[in-house]
């Protein structure tokens, strides 16, 4: 079990309208206890969903400093036994076809002769996902902080280091340039140094929504996800509907418990 707690101070010029993704998914998978939230003063919050099932709230937040704190515990099941063969696309699921075309950082229809000089025979399905993650490993090196703000798959190829946003976005370009479904995933990841959000990655292989992470050099752990997306687009941990924060700052606390089940 994992005790996660986020804090995000804000200053703004003005009252402003804000959108969050910081609540955590209940979902087959992984529970969420103890889930408690503060919005620091704003207005007119409502909590909905969007097309991807992630929670967000919408609210006005104060002109001023403000102060949001989110606090849950979490835990994470039993990852499924699945196959590892590449599904055809008249196959696939109807909710899966969306996680096929090129999105706003995942240019997939500018890298299909790329990827194909990364598979080297690899036999279609998870084979060709761990030849990519394995060639993202290999080139390039996971320097945290190197990456202020979300940039293409293409520009990542250029580049040799890189964060796990990066890294997630180049990977699910490869993929779906060879017709294999990929969404992108921002949460949390136990043992993670520094403690932040993670991203990382999901594709359809098998019959069903398999985890790989193509950040170099990272320790699995227990995973909370937060969203899902096509790119980071559509995660954003906030988007505001006017003048940027004068100043916006985000601490991550993620620590290990004894789970009261297993005492």
């Amino acid at each position: 079990m994992l005790s996660i707690s986020t804090q995000i101070q804000l200053e703004l010029a003005s009252a402003t309208p804000m959108i969050f993704r910081l609540l955590p998914r209940q979902q087959e998978g992984q529970r969420i206890d103890e889930l408690n939230s503060d919005f620091g003063g704003a207005e007119h919050l409502i909590a909905f969903q969007d097309v991807y099932g992630n929670n967000l709230i919408r609210a006005v937040m104060p002109k001023g400093t403000s102060t949001i704190n989110i606090l849950f515990k979490a835990v994470e099941g039993a990852r499924p036994e699945v196959g590892r063969d590449y599904v055809p696309i008249e196959s696939l699921p109807l909710e899966a076809l969306a996680y096929l075309a090129p999105s706003r950082y995942c240019e997939s229809d500018l890298f299909l002769s790329r990827t194909r000089a990364v598979l080297k025979g690899a036999s279609p399905g998870t084979a060709q996902v761990e030849a990519v993650c394995q060639m993202i490993a290999e080139k390039y090196q996971y320097l945290p902080g190197t990456s202020q703000r979300a940039i293409s798959a293409d520009s990542v190829a250029t580049r040799t280091e890189g964060v796990c946003r990066d890294f997630s976005h180049l990977a699910i370009a490869m993929l779906r340039s060879i017709s294999i479904p990929a969404r992108f995933v921002v949460g949390y990841l136990e043992n993670l140094v520094p403690s932040d959000q993670h991203a990382w990655i999901e594709a359809f292989v098998g019959g069903d929504w398999q985890m790989f992470d193509p950040t170099p050099g990272i320790n699995d752990g227990e995973r909370i996800c937060v969203a899902r997306g096509r790119d980071a687009a559509d995660v954003a941990i906030m988007d505001q509907f006017g003048p940027l924060p004068l100043k916006s700052t985000m601490l991550v606390s993620v620590e290990s418990v004894v789970s009261p089940e297993s005492t």
